[in-house]
């Protein structure tokens, strides 16, 4: 493997090692670095996001030669491990040690995990590797609002109710705003939406009930700020 400044890689540049891994790890595994290199070999084995000390990814598994012996790509585009990716999505480290976006049921869970992005997808079946450090408990970014998130379900022609992965501030300057194919819906009882809470009162916002159906395949978007 290479040794650059990982600020002038290009995005292209493909960056990957021969490693030792365990019998259970599998191709497509998040794995983290377990000690020095042998011969020219990285020592790794899937993270595990539960637990301290076990959680930083390095790369994915690209190639298994056999039941110890694989490749890791440590960074580049990384094609036809992941075959279902949604393009253009950020993925971090999952539960199961395979990449997530929010919205999977693998993603990380606040307050238990730890969160580290691993990529970015680029089309169905190939995710940009480029490893960002990992925080405990909150997601990257659960300070600043984000933008342009999908709902967990898509539109059908008969759906009114959607919900986010995470809980949303709602009310005062921090409030979600919901797009509808890419224009602005007003909230409140007989405008275009109302937020909800799917736990009952007190549990967090997480929903959002459209007065009108959306149209089947219509793009509807929520910015807000992470309630967590």
């Amino acid at each position: 493997m290479q040794k650059v400044n990982a600020a002038s890689v290009p995005r292209s540049e493909r960056i990957l090692g021969r490693a030792n891994c365990l019998a259970t790890d599998a191709t497509g595994d998040c794995v983290r670095i377990t000690g020095p290199k042998v011969g020219n070999r990285f020592q790794v084995e899937k993270v595990n996001i539960g637990v301290p000390g076990l959680h930083l990814a390095v790369g994915i598994i690209a190639k298994k030669y056999d039941a110890t012996t694989c490749v890791v790509e440590f960074h580049g585009p990384l094609r036809n491990v992941y075959l279902a990716l949604s393009p253009g999505r950020v993925y971090l480290v999952g539960t199961d040690s395979r990449v997530a976006k929010q919205g999977d049921p693998n993603y990380p869970v606040s307050g238990s995990h730890f969160f580290q992005q691993i990529g970015v997808s680029t089309s169905t079946n190939e995710i940009l590797v480029a490893p960002l450090d990992a925080s405990f408990g909150v997601a990257p970014g659960a300070s600043a609002r984000w933008f342009n998130q999908p709902f967990n379900e898509l539109p059908d022609g008969a759906r009114t109710t959607f919900t986010t992965a995470l809980l949303f501030r709602h009310g005062g300057v921090d409030s979600e705003s919901v797009y509808y194919s890419g224009q602005r819906l007003l909230h409140g009882v007989g405008n275009d939406y109302v937020a909800a809470e799917s736990g009952g009162p007190g549990t967090g916002f997480d929903t959002i009930i459209m007065a009108q159906t959306p149209k089947v395949w219509s793009n509807l978007q929520i910015d807000f700020v992470p309630d967590v």
